[in-house]
């Protein structure tokens, strides 16, 4: 005997512990031996015979053991209930409710699941029936009833069920007898059309079962349905085993499912893998308008369930009006969204990049719920998309970015806010924004926490990096974050961290790398409008080539800075520069407790106060180290205006060059130096300075 041979027998001895009947047993052997052709196996033939009839005398005691055992387990009333069900079975005592499964494009009836009754007694359930079934090792029995009394019913309905299918419920791991079987498939091959068998329950077929189960099924056309998806044996790998027309999502998992992103990112997996592989995807268990308008929004092709129909004794040709509008208008929001590129997301959810990108969205809109909303855009390292984000008026919650790369055309934010926010933006791993900033309205609020690294590259001729375009006046933005912000602005004329009208700013934590190449700007702050900024406990480093601006402050309007406990490094040219201040509004500069290094040239300069204004500048506990020219160039103050100078506990290092002898126009009681250390050299000169507080 060889190894062919071996393997033959191996698959016989495991379908002949399968068998019930003698007459199964005899078609099982004479199948299985078939493949040994023209070899003399009469005497095998009979020892396989004697084996297997042994074989169901042992499995019939011991099935009979096991129900004696289990009964005897019951109480009164279950034993009650027992008999019940199994006069129910033996009288065929069945009925079927029909519950429509409808289209979740146009709401139409795609098809029908029979759902089993009980005929003789309401207060049974088809959970009684099954559980009895099972107790009493009668499966096989409800198996054989559901297939003839289902498909009776759609030979007596051929012509009401027109190209509608009727789903049959069907247990895998259920063996039926070799004539029930072949009576059964008869009757499926009549009605291939109008049914579809539904794999159900939490027990698996094995590979055998499931084997022949298939073959009968694709020989017949029958198409096949997974009920359960989520649960029990509905798993991927059973899908890849099952290969089925349907996947029946479990009504677990689309339970309140408008307000649980877990169930949401899980379900739009299930219905992206279903899509891949030819599956329609059914949402299960429908039962409210919430529910219906996630999943149709989701893709999901058909829905069941008691929003859109209850079963009922007779097949119903179409379901309520108004709900069948609904379905329409929420696929037509779908359909909006795919023709407008636009993903919309509402309440929370976990969005990834690739297959956004992956069905051709270039926008992801963030609704507003009635709860706090927690969005969260998940990208990688290696993947870039022409994909932005607007977050809708009225919103309130946080979304995360996780290593998202998103760009949009010139002149738009990548990130747009809308009215009336209170935004919270949490930034994770490396995340880029390019070709656009992010744009808070003045009635909005943008706070940022996380770790990570948050990198803007604009380029246009009129440029913002966080905050808003030149025409406007930003809402207030807190930088909350252990959070690397580097940003890249080319152009005209805008703002890196601001607006052109400004607004306030709160940076408390992060570091901050800023480059600016441009004929009017500010790297944090306003062009035009009125600054408030309070910096503190972070770093900045800046590298500014403006004809005519401010790194910190405003250039035209009034400037109110706190630096405190903060690192500052700053390389400035241009024009008329203002490092710390405003160029053409007054200034109030206080930095205290932090260290400052400078190097600043610009023909009008002002390190730290107004150019052409009034100045208030205050130094208290710093590290300074400037290194500035300039024709007119003053470290403290400008050429024109009041400049009042205080500076106490300090480590100051300058060297100037101007056509000035002095760091400031400051003097008499506008000039406060206290204790310090300092090193002046103004054109390469050695100075004094004279403490007189």
């Amino acid at each position: 005997m060889n190894k062919n041979d071996i393997a033959a027998l191996a698959k016989l001895f495991s379908e002949m512990s399968a068998v019930r009947s003698e007459s199964d047993l005899e078609s099982v052997i004479e199948e299985g031996l078939g493949c040994f052709g023209d070899k003399d196996i009469s005497k095998l033939k009979v020892e396989l015979y004697r084996l297997g009839v042994r074989l169901l005398t042992v499995d019939a005691e011991n099935r009979e053991a096991l129900r004696t055992r289990r009964i005897a387990c019951l109480t009164d009333d279950e034993k009650s209930e027992l008999q019940k069900v199994e006069e129910i079975i033996d009288g065929n005592l069945l009925k079927y409710y029909f519950q429509p499964i409808v289209s979740a494009h146009d709401g139409e009836i795609f098809s029908y699941e029979a759902l089993m009754r009980s005929a003789a007694d309401p207060s049974i359930t088809p959970f009684h029936i099954l559980k009895y079934a099972g107790l009493s090792d009668r499966l096989d029995d409800i198996e054989k009833a559901t297939f003839l009394n289902v498909l009776k019913i759609i030979e007596r309905e051929k012509d009401k069920l027109g190209n509608k299918a009727v789903f049959i419920n069907s247990i895998p791991n259920v063996r039926l007898g070799e004539s029930d079987a072949d009576k059964i498939s008869q009757l499926l091959s009549k009605n291939s059309d109008s049914a579809v068998v539904e794999l159900t329950e939490s027990a698996e077929a094995d590979e055998a079962q499931l084997s022949r189960m298939k073959d009968r099924y694709r020989n017949m056309n029958i198409r096949i349905a997974v009920d359960d998806y989520g649960t029990g044996y509905s798993n991927v790998r059973n899908l890849l085993r099952y290969t089925p027309n349907f996947v029946k999502i479990d009504r677990s998992l689309l339970s309140e499912i408008n307000s649980d992103p877990r169930k949401r990112h899980f379900v739009r997996d299930i219905i992206e893998f279903c899509h891949d592989n030819n599956i329609l995807a059914l949402a299960e268990g429908v039962e409210t308008g919430l529910e219906l308008k996630t999943v149709i929004l989701m893709g999901v092709d058909l829905i069941q369930g008691y929003y859109t129909a209850r079963p009922s004794p007779e097949l119903i040709t179409s379901i309520p009006y108004e709900i069948k509008q609904e379905i329409k208008r929420y696929q037509q929001q779908r359909q909006d969204g795919k023709l407008t590129h636009v993903y919309r997301v509402e309440g929370s959810e976990r969005v990834l990049l690739d297959k956004v990108k992956k069905h051709g969205y270039k926008c992801i809109r963030i609704l507003p719920t009635e709860e706090r909303g927690d969005i969260t855009v998940v990208g990688s390292s290696a993947l870039s998309t022409n994909i932005h984000i607007e977050i809708d008026s009225g919103f309130k919650g946080r979304l995360t970015l996780e290593s998202a790369h998103l760009s949009n055309t010139k002149n738009r934010p990548c990130i747009e806010i809308g009215e009336n926010c209170e935004a919270e933006i949490s930034v994770f791993g490396d995340c880029f924004l390019h070709n656009g900033g992010i744009v808070v309205p003045e009635s909005s609020e943008l706070t940022f926490t996380g770790v990570g690294s948050l990198v803007i590259d604009v380029h246009d001729s009129s440029f913002y990096g966080i905050g808003g375009p030149l025409d406007m006046r930003h809402g207030r933005l807190s930088f909350s974050a252990n959070v690397k912000f580097v940003i890249e602005a080319y152009g005209q004329q805008g703002t890196c961290i601001g607006s052109g009208l400004g607004g306030e700013i709160d940076i408390h934590q992060g570091v901050y790398e800023i480059k600016m190449n441009c004929n009017n700007g500010v790297v944090i702050g306003s062009l035009t409008g009125n600054t408030d900024l309070d910096i503190r406990n972070c770093g900045i480093q800046v590298i500014s080539t403006c004809l005519k601006g401010a790194v910190i402050g405003s250039r035209d309007a009034d400037a109110e800075l706190l630096l405190h406990g903060m690192s500052f490094k700053g390389i400035a040219s241009g024009k008329e520069t203002v490092c710390v201040g405003s160029v053409g509004g007054n200034a109030n500069v206080t930095i205290d407790n932090s260290n400052f290094v400078s190097d600043v040239r610009s023909d009008d300069l002002a390190v730290l106060g107004s150019l052409y204004k009034d100045s208030n500048v205050k130094l208290h506990n710093i590290s300074m180290n400037v290194d500035a020219g300039g024709q007119n160039a003053y470290i403290i103050g400008g050429t024109n205006g009041i400049t009042d100078f205080d500076c106490r506990n300090v480590d100051i290092k300058i060297n100037l060059n101007s056509s000035f002898d002095n760091i400031t126009s400051a003097e008499g009681d506008n000039f406060k130096v206290g204790d310090g250390r300092y090193f002046i050299e103004i054109n390469g000169e050695k100075r004094e300075i004279i403490q007189n507080v």
